[in-house]
């Protein structure tokens, strides 16, 4: 196996194919980049307008075709729109599905390829797997699910045992080429690595037919710690090219691993959703052309994304000189204004294509390597100055102070300057790098003793779940749905205890809660259970009392249990907005018929309304 030089090939043996990956769909400038929503879309079309222009037999994605687990209603319609218009019509595929439609597509609602529907017309089919953007979760459906229902695209390679892997291929023929078509989602990294170091990750290979091997998979290729990426020289050998998705950085030409003598080719984003140094380089989809066991990547240069500028200035290499009753950092201020003026905003002509539709604003970020604390300069001023001609004038500079041995190198990483980039630190697997990982650090801090009861509704299993839920997936929601859930539980599980007094009730939940952590397997399920199925349920219906007596709706914002839920950019809830015992009695009065524990939540007093809040997530109340 080998990229085809200038041999002649039989074209009618010949698969056409476009790759692309993590198009990102609904990423929404309107709220990070200065009120552009739309490039994600463009770009889509253009991807697709290649397709129909080479008349390829298949498009190949490689995940992240959304960019938010739960895509808006006006995302999902645009994305069915183009794929009507371009997927759909009257050119006959030739391509022959081979493999048994019922277990390639077991996950699917409709469990045969789309071209072979009767009801579609089909002529551009759509292969495609999930990204962690729009992982659907376990045993769940998402927005995938929901594409693939309509007949639009195939979407195969979903799996949901942990414990093992198994992938059986899609085989496609096209008269004397056969291809193996092997498809992976998006699985934790730490979790598949373990699985690939287990030796439990199988290829299922076909009999007596000689196939070219495509895996397409989406994971971390670079090594962000010991186990939170996928080795490219550990994937299976008899493999002839990898589709390697989830990275941003356009790799498109085929790179040959030499230890298992295969192909990667790493198509990158088609949108850039972070402002780093990767995502500022040409981006690409690939035209695949095989024919048997031979084959050739060709790069389509993306015309129609937005200019994005990425530099680094090191202050030390220029002759900034300070002026007369000027501070050092006005005249640091003036000369990074120049110099965008004159170096960086010329650049930007040189990215704009002519291609229709194309965002002419640009994307502007320079990376400012100083010494001196008294070198750095408020920045609003320049972006007041751009904020009509940069699409992120806050966000356009950057500072980083100069490391020891910078000097000499004169060479930077691309360092985590983007929220979008640190989702690697929150992965982690029970037992495998865990104190490295954000969610490993949150476990050790309660693990102390002097911290373990600063959470006792709320479980450290449940805690980091949503936290990995809401960086992993943009999963706004899953603090909310972890707290109701456990609260509930909480309550639920009091109601049925015998206890009377306050502090007897505080006792019972850190025992509920004990008795949680010590049955960390059930834990695990009942919180994926909660966050994969979210009862509708807000924490001020949470039933208090056994004649169902609740928080009214009428009280006010800072009493009312619901308040915790309105933060959701934020790693962690607050607490009750006073001290224990600042308020007094207010809320309506329980029967005389109620147990104790209705007496104790539902009452206003001081040592009441605060018990459940008190205990619920309590980290850090300052910023």
């Amino acid at each position: 196996m080998s990229e085809s030089s200038g041999t002649h090939v039989d074209p009618e043996d010949t698969i056409n194919i476009l790759v692309a990956t993590d198009i990102h769909l609904g990423f929404d400038y309107s709220k990070k980049r200065g009120g552009h929503s739309d490039d994600s879309f463009i770009t889509f079309e253009e991807i697709l307008k290649y397709g129909k222009d080479n008349k390829v037999d298949f498009i190949l994605l490689g995940g992240d075709l959304f960019h938010d687990t739960k895509p808006t209603q006006t995302t999902l319609l645009k994305c069915v729109e183009l794929l009507r218009k371009y997927c759909l019509g009257t050119r006959e595929c030739n391509l022959e599905f081979l493999s048994d439609s019922e277990l390639v597509f077991r996950h699917c609602a409709q469990k045969h390829v789309n071209y072979e529907d009767p009801n579609l017309n089909v002529s551009m089919p759509v292969f495609t797997i999930h990204g962690n953007h729009d992982d659907p979760s376990f045993g769940t459906v998402g927005s995938m699910d929901i594409l693939s229902a309509t007949g639009l695209v195939n979407y195969f390679g979903k799996w949901t045992d942990l414990t093992r892997v198994v992938i059986p291929p899609i085989i496609l023929k096209k008269r004397n080429t056969h291809i193996a078509l092997y498809g992976l989602s998006y699985i934790n990294d730490q979790r598949l690595s373990r699985l690939y170091r287990d030796e439990k990750v199988e290829l299922l290979r076909a009999k007596n037919i000689e196939t070219f091997n495509i895996f397409v998979l989406h994971q971390n290729r670079v090594k962000h710690s010991d186990y939170a990426y996928i080795s490219e020289s550990k994937l299976h050998n008899f493999l002839n090219l990898i589709i390697w998705g989830h990275e941003h950085e356009c790799r498109i030409t085929p790179e040959f691993n030499a230890e298992n003598g295969y192909y990667i080719s790493q198509p990158g984003s088609s949108v850039a959703t972070s402002l780093c140094e990767a995502e500022s380089k040409p981006k690409h989809v690939g035209l695949l052309k095989v024919n048997k066991n031979n084959f050739k990547m060709k790069a389509l240069r993306l015309n129609s994304v937005r200019p994005y500028i990425f530099d680094n200035m090191i202050l030390s290499d220029h002759n900034i000189k300070t002026q007369d009753c000027i501070s050092l950092a006005d005249s640091i201020s003036r000369y990074v204004d120049r110099y965008i003026e004159n170096e960086l905003m010329p650049k930007v002509a040189e990215q704009l294509t002519g291609y229709p539709n194309q965002p002419s604003q640009p994307l502007i970020r320079l990376r400012i390597f100083y010494n001196d604390d008294n070198e750095q300069f408020d920045t609003l001023s320049l972006a007041q100055k751009y904020c009509d001609e940069v699409a992120n004038p806050m966000e356009m500079i950057i500072f980083r102070k100069m490391k020891s041995g910078d000097k000499i190198k004169r060479a930077f990483k691309d360092e985590i300057d983007d929220i979008d980039d640190i989702t690697e630190l929150f992965q982690a697997d029970v037992g495998q790098d865990w104190i490295s990982t954000v969610p490993g650090g949150i476990k050790k801090y309660f693990d102390m003793d002097e911290n373990k009861d600063k959470l006792t509704v709320l479980t450290v299993t449940a805690l980091n779940e949503a936290l990995n839920r809401y960086v992993d997936r943009g999963d706004i929601d899953a603090f909310k749905n972890i707290v109701c859930d456990q609260m509930k539980r909480t309550i639920e599980y009091i109601k049925a205890q015998s206890s009377e007094k306050p502090e007897d009730i505080r006792q019972e939940i850190i025992n509920f809660r004990d008795k949680r952590l010590s049955e960390d397997q059930q834990e695990q399920c009942n919180v994926l259970k909660a966050l994969n199925n979210p009862t509708q349920m807000s924490l001020k219906s949470v039933k208090l009392s056994h004649n169902d007596d609740v928080i009214s709706d009428s009280d006010d914002n800072e009493d009312n249990l619901n308040s915790t839920s309105s933060t959701k950019t934020r790693g962690r809830g607050r607490g009750s907005r006073g001290g224990r015992g600042s308020r007094g009695s207010r809320g309506r009065k329980a029967s005389e018929k109620n147990t104790s524990i209705a007496k104790i939540l539902s009452s206003r007093s001081a040592q009441s309304k605060q018990t459940i809040r008190d205990h619920c997530i309590i980290i850090d109340d300052s910023d």
